[in-house]
């Protein structure tokens, strides 16, 4: 559960981050919040939901030993726009985001969840237009939960 509450941190930390972006929706041209998205997006419905402008967390994968765990952690920022200039929004997303990172007291989050560099993030090569995407990597460091036996 710890890794849960990784995520769940960070999605707190990153719509702290984002609450000031606008940036459009299909049903709104004058912009929204990115909405914060833990894992994947919904199933889609028959009645076609807005999904974008969006940031997922996601733990991906991890290791631990008796000491420490890692866990690796995407965020993917997704954007909707006509323009030819999607990918530079969420470029401009992405670097808010990595920038509130590196700006965290001791690149720790929570108290407890150590940020390790380098953070990565790749453009998705082919982009279905009108929707842009990018994705973030980042990983994280804490103290192995001790076992407990009941």
């Amino acid at each position: 559960m710890i890794e849960t509450s990784l995520t769940i941190a960070l999605g707190v930390f990153i719509e702290d981050v984002v609450k000031d972006i606008r940036l459009p929706s299909k049903n709104d041209p004058q912009g929204r919040v990115p909405r914060l998205i833990d894992g994947y997006l919904p199933p889609k419905r028959s009645i076609p939901d807005d999904d974008f402008p969006f940031v997922i967390v996601r733990a991906e994968d991890g290791t631990s030993d008796m000491g420490r765990t890692e866990v690796t952690v995407s965020l993917i920022i997704g954007c909707y726009t006509t323009e030819t200039d999607g990918y530079a929004r969420c470029l401009g997303v992405m670097e808010r985001i990595r920038r509130a990172l590196c700006e965290m007291p001791e690149q720790t989050l929570d108290n407890r969840y150590q940020l390790t560099f380098p953070i990565e993030w790749r453009n998705v090569p082919e982009q279905p237009y009108p929707y842009w995407q990018i994705e973030m990597t980042t990983k994280w460091t804490f103290n192995t939960p001790a076992l407990v036996n009941f």
